[in-house]
């Protein structure tokens, strides 16, 4: 029996569970996203890519985690240098004072273009968005991006790598981005889904690719998903 819960946020989803008597990999499963997943903890891994970052500030907010080597990550922003704002020049200053690295001009679903054949342990992207409803190929086009996106990560990543995506946590998003789709496409597997909490990190605002401002502003819901090859 296939079992298929909905509800505003992951939350009430495992609460929907419990109360049909799911069965326990299911239960197993869902109340696994009620945890957190501990950026801090993999960063310390070292060699973190951070992709999408618009104005750096979840890569600095990171960087500046108890345990975390700054000299291990690697904030890169779809925009070129010229077109930065004022928060990511000063952010990506910061970042670079801790001894990160920093590069623009990185397209997330062709990153070999702008990194080479370089491997990390953790790939992350935040919020990806594409600012557009219009469907793509008949798909949602911010499935279409995370699609490529993770097509094209697995090159990219070291034995036992991670890619680690965080979106907001609502039916209609879940609907976007197909993201047990999206993995079985990509060649990986049905990921793990976490709770996220932009709060958990005080120097974090999200900033989107279109302009300066934040997708997130207006959701109190948030997952992390994280997919293993």
């Amino acid at each position: 029996m296939t079992y298929e819960f909905r509800g505003a946020s992951l939350f009430d989803a495992v609460q929907q569970a419990v109360g049909c008597n799911a069965p326990a990999a299911e239960l197993k499963k869902l109340n696994k996203a009620r945890q957190k997943f501990n950026f801090a903890a993999r960063a310390r891994l070292g060699s973190a890519l951070f992709v999408g970052e618009g104005n750096s500030s979840f890569a600095l907010a990171v960087a500046r985690l108890k345990g975390v080597t700054p000299s291990s990550i690697l904030a890169t922003a779809y925009e070129e240098e010229a077109d930065l704002g004022d928060t990511a020049y000063d952010n990506a200053a910061k970042l670079l004072k801790l001894g990160a690295r920093v590069k623009t001009g990185v397209d997330a679903p062709c990153l070999s273009k702008t990194i080479g054949q370089r491997r990390f342990r953790t790939i992350i992207f935040q919020f990806p968005n594409v600012a557009s409803r219009e469907a793509l190929h008949g798909q949602n086009p911010n499935h279409v991006l995370v699609t490529r996106f993770l097509k094209n990560s697995r090159a990219h990543l070291k034995s036992g790598g991670l890619v680690v995506i965080s979106t907001v946590d609502s039916p209609f998003y879940e609907g976007a981005f197909k993201m047990d789709d999206v993995a079985k496409k990509a060649g990986f597997a049905e990921p793990d889904i976490y709770t996220f909490n932009p709060k958990d990190y005080p120097a974090y605002s999200h900033q989107n690719t279109a302009d300066e401002e934040s997708a997130i502003n207006e959701h109190t819901a948030f997952a992390t998903f994280v997919f293993s090859a």
